[in-house]
This record gives C-alpha cells, sequence and structure tokens, in this order.
C-alpha cells in the first residue's frame, strides 16, 4: 500500500521568516553583482586646461578693427608703419566683401597667444575666434611695441604648420 505523504500547513511565521529570507537572498545576491561589476576605483577625471584670459582692451580692439574691415572704412593710423603699403583699397574691398557675408558680429572669444618665431621680442600675438550671424572667422593680429597692429589676418580656421622630420632623424637599418 502506498504510503500518502502529507505536508503540514505552513504557519504564518514559517512563511514570514522563508519571504524574508528570499528578500535577503535576493537582495545578497544583486548586491553581490553589483559589485563584481563596479571599478574599484572612479575613473581618474582630466585636469582641466586653463582658460586663456584675454585683455580687455585688446579685445576692445579686436572688436573695433573686425567691425571696421567688414565695413570696409580702416583707420590707418591704427597700423605701423610697415603695414600701410599693404592696405590698398583693392584689399580692403575684397576682405570687407568676404566678412561682410559673415553678418553682424554677435560675440569675439580670445583663443590664446599668437606665437611666432619671426615676430620681435616686444611684440604680442592674439588669436580670436569672431562669431557673427552666418558662421565665424578667426582673426591674429600682432601688436608692436608702440600698440600699432603690425599684422592681422582673417582665417576660415585654425591651422597647424607641418612639421618635417629631418631626415638624419629616421633610425639607421640595421646590418
Amino acid at each position: 500500500m502506498a504510503e500518502k505523504h502529507y505536508k503540514a500547513a505552513m504557519s504564518l511565521r514559517s512563511l514570514r521568516t522563508s519571504g524574508v529570507a528570499a528578500v535577503a537572498a535576493i537582495a545578497c545576491f544583486a548586491g553581490v553583482c553589483a559589485v563584481a561589476g563596479a571599478r574599484p576605483h572612479p575613473a581618474p577625471t582630466p585636469s582641466p586646461s586653463p582658460t586663456p584670459v584675454a585683455d580687455p582692451a585688446i579685445t576692445k580692439i579686436v572688436r573695433q578693427q573686425f567691425v571696421a574691415w567688414q565695413a570696409g572704412t580702416i583707420n590707418r593710423s591704427l597700423y605701423a608703419a610697415g603695414v600701410q603699403s599693404k592696405l590698398t583699397p583693392d584689399k580692403i574691398d575684397d576682405v570687407s566683401r568676404k566678412l561682410g557675408l559673415l553678418g553682424a558680429l554677435t560675440d569675439a572669444t580670445y583663443v590664446g597667444p599668437l606665437l611666432s618665431a619671426d615676430m620681435p621680442p616686444d611684440a604680442h600675438g592674439y588669436i580670436y575666434q569672431m562669431q557673427c550671424q552666418e558662421g565665424s572667422v578667426y582673426l591674429w593680429m600682432i601688436v608692436d611695441a608702440q600698440g600699432k597692429i603690425a599684422t592681422i589676418y582673417f582665417k576660415d580656421k585654425l591651422t597647424t604648420e607641418e612639421v618635417e622630420v629631418p631626415a638624419t632623424a629616421a633610425p639607421s637599418p640595421t646590418p
């Protein structure tokens, strides 16, 4: 004769205990999984580059010169003697026409200093991004020791010079 096995009804207390144990087991398992997937240390944060600080007087000159070049009415007395011959009416008209396509100036952002090997030691160079309604352009300007504009360029993008590796820098073939 087969023997019948009956489970005794669980008491309310045993249900509560087994439910708490199940929740604790799930929480513990989830905690182990979370810890196993976590990094032991947070990812390093790169140190921020210092933001270049603009000279307010230079920024004012840059803004004035940009608007003057857009309008085609530059003040020649602000330019160094060596630049005067390059400020031809055709050059001014050509630059004015191209800068005028950008629309009204909305902001000028100092990018950083302009450094050049052929720049006199007492001169200072500046690079600004000129934001306009229809686009932006970079203004590169060098001011000489007398405070005159020795160089001014308008470029559509920042570029770097190509560096050529001298032939002697190449490793010699092994015999």
